[in-house]
């Protein structure tokens, strides 16, 4: 054979003999890392064949940290403010001293006695609750339960306006708000009672006279429960009704992310129809607001007058 003839047959000859020399290594390495294989080993299992122990719990709360729920309650729900705990609280007191502020300004622009400007406007809602809601459901004594009856509807009405702003919380939306509201209007109920017949005679006189020593036994708890319906039915009504418009708002506004998720051009379609419900409950808020001041007054009216004047 020539030496072109070698060479030729050496390089034909060369990956096929090389092959199985690469081949062992391989053949051989299932032997090394097949411990089974082996007696008085057990198997090993890759690290990467199991995912850490914490990684489905920590994915579950991260997906409920951020889930539809998740920020819908971080709308609508109390929350720290600048390094201050409670977002409600700041809100509380701005709309206690935006109160101030309004009643200083309408007392300024009286004009020789003639009320202009913004007095206009706050004396015609102070004429409305001092003739239509508190002389109308309390009688003569309603003149002295008057200023009470003006700090509610201008505190409730302005702290919802409140939560209508960019940013902003509803005070009022809090349990807590509520239940202190509750609170004065029960100890104004109470008051109006006692001011007027003495502490026995008031509470004596809740239960009808004349009836029967059976049925006075089941009247007394019936209307110690009375007592405090009335002003827990306060409460709820006011958190019930500051929360539930917020929440609206906010489910609308979600609607453009969620549908974004399926598909984008779904998100496209959405965003004018979500604007638009939102724009529309966010300006019946506003009624909502003015309506719910002047429920919860209209109420703490009808309840002091019910002590003031019972019927039996």
């Amino acid at each position: 054979m020539t030496g072109a003839g070698l060479l030729l047959a050496l390089l034909l000859a060369g990956p096929h003999e090389a092959q199985p020399a690469a081949s062992e290594p391989a053949a051989a390495q299932p032997a090394h890392e097949s411990p089974e294989a082996q007696p008085g080993h057990e198997a090993v299992v890759p690290a990467e064949a199991h995912p850490p122990e914490g990684a489905p719990a920590a994915a579950a709360e991260h997906e409920e940290d951020h889930g539809p729920a998740a920020i819908l309650m971080h709308h609508v729900l109390d929350q720290e403010f600048f390094g201050i705990p409670s977002k409600h609280m700041v809100y509380f007191g701005l709309a206690s001293l935006l109160v101030l502020l309004v009643v200083r300004l309408a007392i300024q622009g009286y004009r020789e006695g003639m009320p202009t400007g913004l007095g206009s406007a706050v004396e015609a809602l102070v004429l409305f609750v001092r003739d239509d809601i508190a002389e109308a459901n309390i009688g003569h004594d309603g003149r002295k339960f008057v200023p009470l009856l003006l700090s509610f509807f201008f505190f409730i009405l302005i702290a919802a306006l409140l939560g209508l702003t960019p940013f902003g919380a509803t005070s009022t939306g809090n349990l807590s708000v509520t239940l202190g509201l509750a609170a004065i209007s029960f100890l104004a109920q109470q008051w109006a009672g006692i001011s007027k017949y003495g502490a026995v005679k008031h509470f004596t006189g809740m239960v009808p006279h004349g009836l029967p020593w059976p049925l006075v036994i089941i009247m007394i708890p019936v209307e110690i429960l009375g007592m405090f319906s009335k002003p827990f039915a306060l409460m709820i009504r006011l958190f019930a009704n500051m929360l539930a418009g917020h929440m609206v708002i906010t489910t609308l506004l979600m609607l453009v992310p969620l549908m974004a998720a399926v598909s984008p051009w779904f998100g496209v379609a959405m965003l004018p129809v979500s604007l638009g419900l939102s724009l529309f409950i966010m300006i019946l808020e506003v009624l909502v607001a003015f309506i719910q001041a002047y429920i919860f007054t209209l109420l703490t009216s009808i309840f002091i007058g019910m002590y003031a004047h019972p019927a039996h």
